[in-house]
């Protein structure tokens, strides 16, 4: 279970959480962009080695598509050096950043031993964001949280983050991709991007 920990790679900071948010239409549109996700995680954990990575791919790259708003990630992780990129460096760095998410997804979430999702409840963010608490249960160890925060700028709710057990990877990935920026430029991090999926290509092969 320690690559399932990992799944997820599309974290950021939530902000300080207010009431619970009561239920309404728009609210359970959220939820039922969270349980999207979650069934076709499962779906892929079930599949697991039958359909091999490949399938799981297939499987899970509309269904990301779908539920986050990988975009507004790119833009939040690459923070000010956003703007200093040309049109064509934005356009390959938020290409390369959702091809190596759809196949992080893929690689990890590839067995399943009886888990489930549990949506928990509902949260009301600021900026009229939503966060949707869940956890993940398993037979021989504890649950995993699983929070997602939720947004609708781009018309629709999508996931923009997502912290597990309370860990934020985004700012690992800011940190990270910060320090690649800063030293070697853009060609440098979407090189990395490229390796990484490359890597997990050849080592389901």
């Amino acid at each position: 279970m320690a690559k399932l920990l990992l799944a997820v790679t599309l974290i950021m900071a939530t902000g300080s959480l207010q009431a619970e948010a009561p239920e309404t239409s728009e609210n359970s549109e959220a939820k039922q962009v969270v349980s999207v996700l979650q069934d076709g995680l499962i779906q892929a954990m079930r599949q697991g080695q039958k359909n091999g990575y490949s399938g799981r791919q297939q499987l899970l790259a509309p269904i990301i598509e779908q539920t986050h708003d990988l975009a507004f990630v790119v833009r939040s992780v690459l923070g000010s050096h956003w703007i200093k990129l040309d049109a064509d460096q934005q356009q390959t760095i938020t290409r390369v950043f959702q091809e190596n998410s759809i196949a992080t997804y893929a690689d990890r979430f590839d067995q399943y031993d009886q888990e489930q999702f549990v949506i928990i409840d509902q949260t009301q963010l600021p900026r009229n964001r939503l966060l949707v608490r869940s956890q993940l249960t398993r037979l021989d160890d504890k649950p995993v949280n699983f929070d997602y925060v939720m947004d609708k700028s781009s018309g629709s709710w999508r996931i923009i983050n997502i912290l597990v057990d309370g860990v934020s990877d985004l700012a690992l990935k800011r940190a990270e991709y910060g320090s690649i920026l800063q030293k070697d430029g853009i060609t440098a991090l979407i090189d990395l991007l490229q390796n990484k999926t490359a890597s997990i290509e050849q080592r389901h092969q």
